[in-house]
């Protein structure tokens, strides 16, 4: 069943024609406007395939970040656990160059230059983290502004 088509009368660039033609040639077509019906429908095609292909994108992209920011996560927790324990370990070296005075092992019991160690990175650490927050709260502030 051939739909009714309409008249239509086109100017159009050398190499838009030139396209038509090499396309008729390829598809074996006739005449140019069923050529040009085959490109748009073509075109409109792709474009469906298009979004469809950024809506899989976009799925894919939420699960990866789904599955991998848990990860990094632990990876950046155990980071953090043993920056915190490098860093006891270097107050507490520098403890022992500062005053000669030999150490207990946590083990058998908590010495006071331990518990002065872990307290100092603590604040440290609460510090750190309190400037991180008010950065974060000033990019989000700056966005805010930009849009």
């Amino acid at each position: 069943m051939m739909s009714e088509r309409e008249r239509m009368s086109l100017r159009v660039l050398p190499e838009v024609m030139d396209y038509i033609d090499a396309y008729r040639d390829q598809h074996d077509i006739t005449y140019h406007g069923q050529a040009l019906e085959k490109i748009i429908q073509e075109h409109e095609a792709w474009k469906i395939e298009d979004r469809s292909n950024r809506a899989i994108m976009d799925i894919a992209a939420e699960q990866f970040h789904q599955v991998f920011a848990s990860e990094l996560k632990k990876l950046q927790l155990g980071v953090n656990n043993s920056d915190r324990n490098t860093q006891i370990l270097m107050e507490l070296m520098n403890g022992m160059l500062m005053n000669e005075n030999h150490l207990i092992t946590t083990s058998n019991m908590e010495s006071k230059p331990v518990s002065i160690a872990k307290e100092e990175v603590r604040e440290r650490i609460v510090h750190q983290r309190q400037k991180k927050i008010d950065w974060e709260e000033s990019q989000k502030a700056k966005q805010t502004e930009n849009h």
